[in-house]
């Protein structure tokens, strides 16, 4: 009988009731998804791929609501319960539930019960893969959603001639330091300085929402000329705060998440839809599930291309129009006169 864990919400999908027994119906698979920060769009579009197909899957969602030390009940409950597949969205909830491979070696925390992980900036300096050719893992496969940061910077130098970026992350985010690593590394090759700052902690853990404006002032007195938020759920979700902090000091903000441009005042994202992600989540899952592949046989599945998103109503408050090589390739949000 499945037990509903105390202390994070299990959402239950395709006609699976909360709190009831998990009862795997004839003939249909079960896949548990544990997520991060509730079900956003990779996660939506992942349910949703089954659900238009009409495919005998039933899918619980569990969210562990940014709390990492849950993580330790919800693996117990998996391992009880054995679900044909379990997918985890992040990097915190995919190291946390699988373990690296340093600890584990080719096996994973979850035995052998089957894996796919998205949404995770870099599984392979996260340990969690062995390469992207193969996870060196039987049990373990996924997919990739990061545009490579070297494509990133190429794209932010055809904007602007840039010197001093500057990056905020969140301490618990592990995700955030492996990126601004690779993001001082891409500085030494292309003469470009990094001035990374962190938000202080919380009593209770949580990062200081509150510095947003004075960790912005302290990036535009360090001579930074923009701001990049490369992979950062915090960031992410305190978005408008953020970009306009940002604004409001005449620093641009490039950023991999398109919602940043989209519905806040990021300038420019390079990215892939996180919709995207999930549905090709989805049919790598349906390769394991439907056809029999072990995962581990699998590469690690990318998306063709990604999207350049410009925010035209920041450029002009800023003063940084781009150029039109960008205007001609990217998605435009917001007024589009000119200067």
């Amino acid at each position: 009988m499945h037990r509903v864990l105390c202390g994070y919400v299990a959402i239950i999908a395709l006609g699976v009731m909360l709190g009831a027994p998990v009862v795997q119906a004839q003939g249909k698979s079960r896949i548990d998804m544990v997520v991060w920060r509730g079900c956003e769009e990779a996660c939506q579009a992942f349910r949703s791929f089954f659900e238009e197909r009409s495919l005998p899957v039933d899918i619980r969602v569990i969210d562990v609501d940014r709390d990492q030390t849950k993580l330790p009940e919800v693996r117990d409950d998996i391992i009880a319960s054995r679900p044909d597949m379990v997918v985890t969205w992040g990097t915190s909830v995919s190291v946390g539930l699988l373990g690296t491979r340093e600890a584990y070696g080719a096996r994973t925390a979850l035995g052998d019960i089957p894996a796919l992980f998205m949404i995770v900036a870099d599984p392979v300096r996260s340990d969690l893969v062995e390469s992207y050719a193969s996870s060196g893992r039987p049990m373990v496969t996924g997919v990739q959603n990061r545009v490579p940061e070297t494509t990133q910077i190429q794209l932010i130098k055809t904007y602007m001639d840039l010197a001093h970026v500057g990056v905020i992350n969140d301490p618990h985010e592990h995700n955030s330091q492996l990126n601004t690593e690779t993001l001082r590394a891409l500085g030494h090759e292309n003469n470009f300085k990094v001035t990374a700052l962190a938000y202080d902690l919380m009593p209770d853990g949580t990062p200081d929402l509150r510095q947003i404006p004075m960790l912005m002032d302290r990036l535009k007195g360090a001579g930074v000329q923009a701001v990049y938020v490369g992979s950062s759920s915090t960031n992410l979700e305190q978005r408008h705060a953020f970009t306009a902090a940002a604004v409001a000091r005449g620093l641009p903000v490039f950023t991999a998440y398109a919602q940043m441009v989209q519905d806040s005042q990021a300038l420019m994202a390079v990215a892939n839809a996180y919709a995207n992600v999930g549905r090709l989540a989805a049919a790598q899952a349906l390769k394991v599930l439907d056809q029999g592949q072990t995962p581990g046989d699998l590469p690690i599945a990318s998306l063709d291309r990604f999207s350049v998103f410009l925010n035209m109503g920041v450029a002009a408050d800023l003063g940084l129009y781009p150029p039109l090589d960008l205007i001609n390739i990217a998605e435009i949000i917001g007024r589009q006169e000119g200067p």
